[in-house]
């Protein structure tokens, strides 16, 4: 069985196919978000460069950017309803008990199961976090800077800013999705029981 297999295996066991494929969509539409950001550019008056790669990257970024905000909304719909805001942010709410528990294992070099309340479920929250505020600042942006006002460029700050943290988060979200597949996989060959 290949690792594609093994991978969309482990997704079909954790989450319903709404969720997956909204869960997908997103990550492709984040990455070629990343990717196509390094083809925008802006003259000194604050238009769009006339350069044909820049002008097309920029206006793609920004469609996707608008593009992908309903479809991050109907993902955080989606999940609220399967899971509680305290799921998301338990610590929000002093509930640190399956926290404490992750931590213990991650520091004994172990991989906790994915639980209520637990680590992962808490670095979901931050990654939904990071996601709206890319998402808010980027719309913040674009109506200031259709609407020509002089505090577009700082919130246009702002937004390059708080993607640094969805990057971090795809990177980091990444790391840990290849290891649960890699245990997961490991138990496959094993023969035992599935890794939960």
């Amino acid at each position: 069985m290949n690792i594609f297999n093994i991978t969309m295996q482990y997704l079909k066991e954790r989450q319903k196919p709404s969720v997956r494929l909204l869960h997908m969509a997103i990550i492709v539409l984040i990455v070629s978000q990343i990717i196509v950001s390094n083809f925008m550019a802006f003259n000194n008056s604050g238009d769009i460069s006339s350069n044909t790669v820049e002008l097309y990257g920029s206006w793609l970024h920004i469609i996707t950017g608008l593009f992908l905000i309903p479809i991050a909304v109907i993902f955080l719909i989606v999940e609220l309803k399967r899971h509680s805001l305290k799921y998301y942010f338990p610590y929000l709410f002093g509930e640190f008990t399956q926290l404490s528990s992750d931590i213990r294992l991650l520091l004994k070099l172990k991989l906790p199961d994915s639980s209520d309340y637990g680590v992962a479920a808490s670095v979901q929250g931050l990654g939904l976090g990071a996601l709206f505020l890319v998402l808010f600042s980027g719309l913040i942006w674009f109506i200031a800077w259709n609407a020509n006002l002089s505090w577009a460029n700082d919130v246009e700050d702002v937004h390059k800013f708080v993607t640094g943290f969805v990057q971090a988060y795809i990177i980091g979200h990444g790391v840990m999705g290849i290891l649960h597949v890699f245990v997961y996989s490991k138990s496959l060959k094993g023969g035992g029981d599935k890794y939960h």
